[in-house]
């Protein structure tokens, strides 16, 4: 099985078993399922564990147990999480995921006009669409039992998802992709965009510079910074100050830390610097967050 598009990122190539044309799969983080990538396959995500930054295109969103979203063909996308100090290396559950291919709910619809809302929602879903509230729970449920379901139960679940997604109020999902967003196109693309997120994860504490992270590629820093851009949708520096965001986030309500304390630990030399990125990405200062999100 082979797709002749652009690389826009690693191809996962997606292979149902026996005659099934709806792939459902679950896995864990790490995994070699979880890196920057693309399919041609629409994709309904859930986190069922852990937080931190999902990227699609060239969005990035803060992400937490529950999150339900859907993917649409050939969007690049990514689930980083923060695993906190005290919490184990690996979280084993984390991901549950449907995959099916756009032209076979196009085909659903030349036969049946009522699943038309479904193309149009597909198209919207090229802008990666999150959903929140009620409608992300009752997706969540039927995405987790369908693992367990086969033949026409599963395509029944599918289409419960789809009406779910469609039938959403407007305060109950959001999207994520800028309209127009063109990925990077570029030999190796995928590899590098891995290699310098993961460079940046494990150093999230330290000083990180663009010098730094482009030596990782073996590129040199402006065509790196260049290449970033494109491929990321986002400026080197504005990434690192969203995952140092990210894991200042975890660490604030995973944690008694003093706050100063999670502040070094997330990269932020400055005080001032942090209250200020910090307001500016979550709407509100790391103690009144720590204060509305700590148990």
């Amino acid at each position: 099985m082979s797709h002749n598009i652009i690389d826009q990122g690693s191809l996962e190539v997606v292979v149902p078993k026996g005659n099934e044309s709806i792939r459902w799969l679950e896995h864990g983080y790490p995994s070699t399922l979880a890196r920057w990538h693309y399919h041609p396959e629409i994709e309904i995500h859930l986190i069922r564990e852990s937080m931190g930054t999902m990227m699609a295109g060239d969005g990035m969103v803060p992400f937490a147990p529950g999150q339900v979203s859907l993917l649409g063909s050939n969007v690049p996308h990514n689930w980083i999480s923060e695993i906190g100090p005290n919490e184990k290396t690996s979280i084993p559950n984390r991901d549950v995921a449907c995959q099916v291919l756009p032209n076979r709910i196009q085909a659903l619809a030349q036969i049946f006009p009522e699943a038309m809302q479904i193309l149009t929602l597909l198209r919207r879903g090229d802008q990666a669409i999150v959903l929140r509230g009620q409608s992300a729970g009752r997706v969540a449920s039927i995405l987790t039992a369908m693992g367990a379901h086969h033949d026409l139960d599963r395509l029944i679940d599918l289409l419960e998802i789809f009406r779910i997604f469609v039938q959403a109020p407007r305060g109950e999902w959001t999207t994520v992709v800028t309209p127009g967003y063109q990925p990077e196109a570029s030999p190796g693309m995928a590899e590098r965009v891995n290699q310098a997120l993961a460079y940046i994860k494990a150093h999230i504490g330290d000083c990180i510079t663009l010098e730094d992270v482009a030596a990782q590629v073996a590129m040199d820093p402006s065509s790196f910074s260049r290449f970033f851009k494109r491929a990321a949708g986002i400026n080197f520096s504005e990434m690192v100050c969203r995952l140092r965001t990210a894991r200042a986030s975890l660490l604030l309500v995973t944690t008694d830390l003093p706050i100063a304390q999670v502040r070094v630990m997330s990269g932020f030399r400055n005080a001032a610097n942090f209250n200020r990125r910090f307001k500016m990405e979550t709407g509100t200062t790391p103690r009144a967050y720590r204060q509305a999100h700590y148990h």
